[in-house]
């Protein structure tokens, strides 16, 4: 992805210049906004590959701008980041649509590791968030988990849809639908992708 635009959207200018400097370094050309609606036009009439966020914004936050991009640039992959790692701003992130969820002040590795794990297709929740954050009991949901329910899993965090997930295992797409909920209700998620994400963090899935 390396080359590829990425619109950063983040009202502090130290931050701002933090971020431009280590995208650019390896090799990314960057866009940026400092409010959300300058996102959303941007997002519009540029197209970037993806949108890195911050969660607090002025004027519409950070989760509801990635819903207007949404709408006006569906392919667009979003990773967002916050000072705060709280379970209430982790989950409507990823309920919003976003696949990556950094903390301000992680190392610059963990951004890139984000960004290029978001552009794979896959999930990818900051390393230095505590897992009670993510789930309260990660033993048991292992156990509980059967390895259909993994695979499923797997297939979901590698990108394919729930038809192609079905395709691939030769469920119905009823089923495969059926398992992710109880999949979701398991680990105790909120939505498909943070049950994903809960997934990695947990090592239930590679």
């Amino acid at each position: 992805m390396a080359g590829e635009r990425i619109l950063v959207v983040e009202d502090n200018e130290t931050s701002m210049k933090l971020f431009r400097d280590v995208l650019q370094a390896k090799g990314y050309s960057t866009l940026e906004a400092t409010t959300g609606e300058d996102a959303v036009e941007l997002a519009r009439t540029l197209d970037p590959a993806l949108v890195l966020m911050d969660v607090r914004l002025p004027g519409i936050d950070g989760v509801s701008t990635v819903k207007k991009i949404q709408q006006v640039a569906p392919s667009v992959q979003f990773v967002m980041f916050s000072a705060y790692g709280d379970k209430r701003l982790l989950s409507d992130a990823l309920a919003a649509g976003a696949r990556g969820y950094v903390l301000k002040g992680s190392p610059p590795e963990d951004l890139v590791r984000a960004i290029r794990t978001v552009a794979a297709g896959r999930a990818f929740v900051d390393p230095s968030l505590s897992p009670a954050l993510l789930i309260s009991d990660g033993r048991a949901a292992e156990s509980a988990l059967s390895e259909r329910e993994r695979e499923i899993l797997q297939l979901l965090a590698e990108g394919y849809h729930t038809e192609e997930v079905a395709r691939r295992i030769g469920l119905s797409v009823e089923t495969v639908k059926s398992d992710t909920k109880r999949v979701i209700a398991k680990l105790q998620a909120d939505t498909r992708t943070h049950a994903v994400a809960i997934a990695l963090r947990r090592a239930l899935i590679d």
